[in-house]
């Protein structure tokens, strides 16, 4: 009579257990539902109405909108689950497509952070991947002896025995029929309680909850997914450095990043939903996007505005943006600066209007000298007097030399050939005195010193390229220097290389500071100076030094001459084969 109460109380026991297993199901089943349905509405928002000012990469408020959120999501899932399931450990693992494993997602039930950290697996091993891949279930009961559960940790994570539930996507079309399946992961729980084991009872309540666990994990990772490309989008479109503005076809703007705001003077609060025909005040940028939306017209202007206490100018380029039926749905703005190259352009424009002046000048003197000494049939000009005039004409070729070896050393470097190097013994000393003995004869106002400090080392070098580099800086400061007075040409050992260190000083009208890292650029030449010169001379001097392994800079200040330094090493260095 006692075995039969004992039994009776056993089973109203084991009855309340299951009533209460049937309710703890039913509230997680709720609760899933009602997550699933909340992440459905923030799936398609609905369409603000035309009159009023949608916000533009940004969506309505969802409930999972951070990792963290999903990361709590998880927990409370696991832990119903293994409450439901009486197990004592349970993880969700989720498919990377990047690395081609099934990850353990944190937090999970009964596992610590580093356990987690470490769980995964290929998804075409153990049993993780077998039901992964399968999309069937799999119980296993003795788990240290099952062959497939070594790539599964058992025994480090002491499991005993495991049930493993694919987590599948099912989409469905309006009648509600499957039309497609995907796997994202699996449902892992371990170790029965009270040392059971997991029954079909238990598999088709894992399958329904793993059904449900499965629609939320995925929606909600699809949702922090596209958040996390508005984020990358927004973050690449504020790093451009070229300005970007969308409107749609009812002319509210869409897209506006920083450079644009800043350029059209667009406030920053409220402008990306409003009318741009509010918003834009420049008449010029107005009008472009206005035909453009009209006509679906590709439109490209050039225009210039004020940046600060600057003019620069930019290309405004609109294009359509056409729907999948080719209806334009609005048009994009793209503002690019092209001062630089307008800049660039004009010096080319000016480079190629010196050159000739550069070119005609020595030519004259050549042209004249040679028609007088032609036209003397008589003898009128002396001995000395002719050897004169060929002095000059001699002079002017030089001249012209030069000038024609920087246009060719500029077709080089342009063209991504390196200056070639004939290589033999040099001293700089030498090379130094022989063009101040030629500058010279140029000149009346300035007094040229040759200051030798100390020992000076004979490197390894192109003698004509040194000549060039000396001949260039000593030129430029008799040049820069109109007023007269001294240059002076420094020579001594390098004492960082063993090389040779030279400066070649004037007293001149100096540069301002603000131009200085512009010096040695291409077609470049100080504005507002009527000195002629083409602008290549400092461009092709820095790459003859650097082509030997040397540097060059310049000390200056306006209205009180400049020092220009150049270091050329005991030999350039070796190239690479």
């Amino acid at each position: 009579m006692r075995a039969t109460t004992d039994w009776r109380e056993k089973y109203k026991a084991l009855e309340a257990e299951y009533e209460k297993l049937l309710a703890e199901n039913k509230t997680l089943k709720e609760e899933l539902e009602s997550l699933r349905e909340q992440l459905q509405k923030t799936k398609k928002p609905e369409r603000p109405a035309a009159s009023e000012a949608p916000s533009t990469l940004e969506e309505a408020p969802a409930p999972i909108t951070t990792t963290e959120e999903l990361r709590e999501t998880l927990k409370r899932l696991v832990t119903k689950i293994a409450m439901i399931l009486q197990a004592e450990k349970c993880v969700i693992k989720l498919y990377d497509k990047e690395t081609g494993e099934l990850v353990a997602q944190p937090p999970a039930f009964g596992m610590t952070d580093e356990e987690v950290r470490m769980y995964r697996t290929r998804a075409t091993q153990g049993i993780s991947g077998e039901a992964f891949m399968s999309g069937q279930p799999i119980v296993v009961n003795d788990a240290l002896s099952d062959p497939r559960t070594t790539k599964e940790f058992v025994g480090l994570l002491g499991i005993r025995n495991s049930l493993t539930v694919p987590l599948i996507v099912e989409r469905r079309d309006e009648d509600g029929r499957v039309i497609d399946r995907i796997s994202v992961g699996v449902l892992k729980v371990f170790n029965k309680r009270y040392g059971g084991k997991f029954t079909d009872e238990d598999v088709r309540l894992a399958i329904v909850l793993a059904r449900s666990a499965a629609s939320v994990i995925a929606q909600a990772k699809l949702y922090l997914e596209a958040l996390e490309e508005k984020r990358q989008l927004e973050a690449t479109l504020e790093s451009m450095l070229v300005g970007v503005l969308a409107v749609n076809n009812r002319g509210r703007i869409t897209v506006l990043n920083h450079v644009a705001r800043q350029l059209l003077e667009i406030p920053p609060d409220n402008s990306v939903g409003a009318d741009y025909k509010e918003v834009i005040k420049d008449d010029r940028v107005r009008e472009l996007i206005t035909k453009t939306l009209e006509s679906g017209e590709e439109l490209v202007e050039e225009l210039a505005f004020n940046v600060g206490e600057n003019e620069r100018y930019f290309q405004v380029q609109t294009a359509p943006i056409t729907g999948d039926n080719n209806e334009i749905i609005g048009e994009v703005t793209i503002l690019s600066d092209i001062t630089e190259l307008k800049r660039l352009d004009q010096m080319k424009t000016d480079f190629v209007s010196h050159v000739s002046h550069e070119l005609r000048t020595p030519l004259t003197s050549i042209k004249g000298f040679v028609a007088t000494l032609l036209a003397d049939t008589e003898g009128y000009y002396d001995l000395e007097t002719r050897r004169e005039f060929l002095q000059i004409i001699d002079q002017e070729c030089d001249r012209l030399t030069r000038l024609i070896n920087d246009l060719l050393n500029l077709s080089r470097i342009e063209s991504g050939r390196a200056l070639e190097l004939i290589l033999k013994p040099v001293n700089v000393v030498d090379v130094a005195r022989k063009i101040i003995e030629i500058q010279k004869n140029y000149t009346s106002k300035h007094q040229f010193v040759l200051d030798v400090q100390g020992e000076v080392p004979t490197i390894i070098a192109d003698e004509d390229k040194v000549d060039q580099i000396l001949t260039n800086l000593i030129s430029n400061a008799v040049k820069y220097s109109p007023n007269g007075g001294e240059v002076r040409v420094t020579i001594k050992e390098d004492p960082e290389t063993g090389g040779v260190l030279t400066a070649v000083k004037d007293q001149g009208l100096g540069i301002p500071k603000d131009v200085l890292p512009r010096l040695f650029q291409r077609f470049y030449r100080v504005e507002g100076r009527k000195i002629s010169g083409t602008g290549l001379g400092l461009y092709l001097t820095k790459h003859l030094v650097e082509a030997h392994g040397g540097k060059i800079w310049v000390e200056s200040e306006e209205g009180k001459g400049s020092t220009f330094y150049f270091t050329l090493p005991p030999a350039p260095p070796q190239k690479e084969e």
